[in-house]
């Protein structure tokens, strides 16, 4: 089976995102209407990183695998591990680019999801975005047709 978290297995329409105001700016020229989003990081969204040093020359290692905590004899852990939120974007906003011929009703596929869906998570705690999913256009937004169990994996590791 196709994963449906990164192809769209069922062959819908792609509906792209432009994530600053130049691209947004381009695509309204270009005849498609922005649909604004706030970005808005999820609290479930984290990784982890610790940092250690090695103590002869300096240098660091930064894992993020309980595993590998720590890096030998010359390494101490300067940083033990810490949650942070794994993504960076260019804009605190995205947009969805909505095509002049979509319906009411349409089933798409959000190439670059704007909202932060739980896609994947690890036996170590980590948890990473869903990039796109399938939704329904109702004349005004999508609604996301997100079923976290299908359209988040475990992994272990």
């Amino acid at each position: 089976m196709r994963d449906r978290l990164k192809e769209n297995t069922n062959n819908l329409r792609i509906i792209k995102t432009a994530r600053d105001k130049d691209a947004i700016n381009q695509a309204a020229k270009a005849g498609y209407f922005p649909l604004i989003k706030v970005l808005e990081p999820s609290e479930q969204i984290r990784s982890k990183f610790a940092v250690l040093q090695n103590l002869k020359t300096g240098e660091i290692l930064v894992p993020n695998d309980f595993r590998c905590s720590s890096g030998g004899k010359d390494y101490t852990k300067i940083i033990d591990f810490t949650p942070y939120y794994p993504y960076s974007f260019s804009s605190p906003y995205a947009a969805y680019l909505i095509p002049k011929d979509i319906t009411a009703g349409e089933h798409v596929f959000l190439e670059d999801l704007i909202e932060d869906l739980v896609g994947s998570t690890s036996n170590q705690g980590d948890k990473y975005r869903l990039p796109g999913c399938e939704a329904i256009w109702n004349g005004e937004t999508f609604e996301i047709q997100y079923n976290p169990e299908i359209d988040s994996r475990h992994f272990m590791g």
